[in-house]
């Protein structure tokens, strides 16, 4: 038995909206950050092995597994979630704040004062 069309297109929706506060999340920390440890995001669509609808994120050698069926109803936790996640696995004292950012991450500036609390 197929899933009903609707629902496949809200699941995809959905994903989609997964996948926006996961980007939002990484591109903030890259786009505030220079030397920091990657953090890596591979999405359903970009990777044929991942279930459909399923964001995989990589931090050192931890692994996040994001589905629908898991977050999609909770969409706005995902941001407040994965940037504590990342800070747990990402030590950025070897970091720098990037130069010409104009509109750092003001999460991820706080967590690299913390990680260089002489400055």
């Amino acid at each position: 038995m197929t899933a009903d069309p609707l629902e496949r297109y809200a699941d995809h929706l959905t994903a989609v909206r997964i996948e926006q506060a996961v980007h939002s999340v990484t591109i903030g920390y890259r786009l505030t950050l220079t030397d920091a440890p990657p953090v890596k995001v591979t999405s359903w669509h970009n990777e044929p092995i991942l279930e459909r609808y399923t964001v995989r994120i990589h931090a050192g050698s931890d692994e996040l597994v994001l589905t629908v069926a898991e977050w999609g109803s909770r969409t706005e936790e995902i941001g407040p979630f994965l940037r504590q996640w990342i800070t747990d696995r990402a030590h950025l004292e070897r970091s720098k704040l990037r130069k010409g950012c104009r509109r750092p991450d003001p999460y991820w500036v706080a967590a690299w004062r913390r990680a260089h609390p002489w400055t």
